[in-house]
């Protein structure tokens, strides 16, 4: 099933001050944006900030929220009072419980929020026969969670096209060393949504950037 492709700019930020820098980077030039929040715990950085420390920013954009925590049903709980978030995505390392799966997704859906769970690089996709009709979105990460910049696995590669056979009409979103070198690659494999973090951040003219992906 051919599905549009979409480009989700990330952020990843260590405090208030990096989370405006990069924030200013990308929203002038996409209208849904990816935030990443972190523990400390997950991985190894942390993301200080709540949502109520960020809504001034989010304000005429739409969000999805990348969940690298290990309490996921608290934290999930405190991004769903964002009027703009419009997806939540969490890692089935932290929570693989097909109960729990279930019960985040049902109530995610009652608040009018899309479901996405996340699979890191050795995880099979055997995971997912269980629960994958709750969900909207598969995140496949590109890379070990939790820092930008990381090079592009490309054993992930051949997971996105047994993903697409597997489950023709899910979202399958990919996260981690994209860039304009393997994004073709990428969507060939049969992703349709691609999160870009560095490259973007990295950019000295993004609209220019944007042209070599595509």
């Amino acid at each position: 099933m051919n599905k549009q492709t979409k480009i989700i700019p990330a952020v990843l930020a260590r405090n208030k001050s990096e989370f405006v820098s990069q924030w200013n980077k990308v929203a002038p030039f996409f209208s849904y944006i990816q935030i990443d929040v972190t523990d400390g715990q997950f991985v190894k950085t942390a993301t200080p900030f709540k949502p109520e420390h960020i809504s001034q920013f989010v304000k005429n954009h739409e969000l999805e929220i990348h969940l690298m925590v290990k309490n996921v049903a608290k934290h999930l709980a405190e991004w769903t009072k964002l009027t703009q978030v419009k997806k939540i995505i969490w890692h089935y390392e932290a929570e693989s419980d097909n109960k729990a799966i279930a019960c985040l997704a049902d109530f995610l859906k009652q608040q009018k929020i899309q479901t996405g769970l996340a699979l890191n690089l050795d995880t099979p996709l055997s995971v997912l026969k269980n629960n994958i009709s709750k969900i909207n979105t598969v995140m496949l990460m590109g890379v070990y969670p939790g820092k930008q910049g990381q090079k592009f696995e490309e054993k992930v590669l051949s997971k996105i096209k047994n993903l697409r056979r597997l489950y023709p009409k899910i979202n399958i979103e990919i996260d981690g060393g994209v860039n304009a070198e393997n994004f073709q690659k990428i969507k060939n494999s049969g992703a349709n949504l691609l999160v870009i973090g560095n490259y973007l951040q990295k950019s000295k003219n993004i609209k220019l950037d944007l042209k070599h992906l595509k």
